[in-house]
């Protein structure tokens, strides 16, 4: 079973669709290693990329002590637009009978909770996620520890996070190659912000959110207990920073 499959399904079609060129990450950041006190060696590889309207796109590919081995696909726009924040992390984890289960998260977070967002970015999902609800699935909870107040209160109402047997790969793939679709959409029409007030709410949010990111979401903490705070900060504001 191929488990970057997420990154090697997706990232050709981005990589076509939008045009992208590489914009490398540190040395330090490429390739790193460490040891998680509860899972074991860590080791993730990352490549990065620019597009138009897109401050980067970063495509890490992880294994956690064997246990959580996957793919994370990040995009952030650039800071004259508004476009949610989109995250995909499909991985694999070993589940009952030997048979592996997918840790599978979809994230679409808006800048902003308003109406002008709801009509834009979270209407045209309803469809796709009222679909992938209907997969069977899990629950997940508890991995890494619970994310602290402000980065709790950021999470978008439609973000998809749960444990879903193999079985339902192909499914799972295949609602995740039309939630690009979407996001694809979203990009192409995208224009500029023209509201002074709306665009500087974004950015006071979006430097909220690099404040909190790293030590109140469990990603963050577990990567600094991985990799030390240094290295995994320096991580995050190549990554994951909006």
């Amino acid at each position: 079973m191929n488990k970057y499959i997420l990154g090697d399904t997706i990232m050709p079609t981005l990589k076509k669709e939008m045009n992208l060129v590489d914009y490398p990450v540190p040395e330090e950041v490429r390739v790193m290693e460490g040891e998680h006190p509860a899972f074991g060696k860590v080791f993730q590889r990352t490549s990065r990329y620019k597009a138009d309207k897109i401050k980067r796109i970063s495509e890490v590919r992880h294994d956690v002590g064997g246990t959580l081995v996957g793919t994370v696909i990040l995009i952030m726009c650039e800071d004259n637009y508004d476009f949610p924040f989109i995250m995909a992390n499909i991985a694999f984890a070993p589940g009952e009978g030997g048979k592996d289960k997918m840790f599978v998260e979809i994230n679409y977070m808006p800048f902003i909770k308003d109406e002008e967002s709801t009509r834009k970015y979270i209407d045209p999902l309803r469809g796709w996620r009222e679909a992938i609800d209907k997969i069977p699935s899990e629950p997940i909870s508890g991995l890494g520890g619970e994310p602290g107040e402000f980065i709790r209160d950021s999470i978008s109402p439609f973000q998809y996070l749960r444990f879903v047997p193999v079985d339902y790969l192909d499914q799972v793939i295949d609602l995740t190659k039309q939630f690009f679709e979407i996001f694809l959409d979203f990009w192409r029409k995208a224009e500029p912000i023209k509201d002074i007030q709306r665009r500087e709410k974004i950015a006071a949010f979006r430097r909220e959110y690099n404040r909190h990111i790293l030590e109140e979401d469990p990603s963050g903490r577990a990567s600094i207990e991985a990799f030390g705070k240094e290295k995994a900060l320096l991580s995050f504001e190549n990554t994951v920073f909006l």
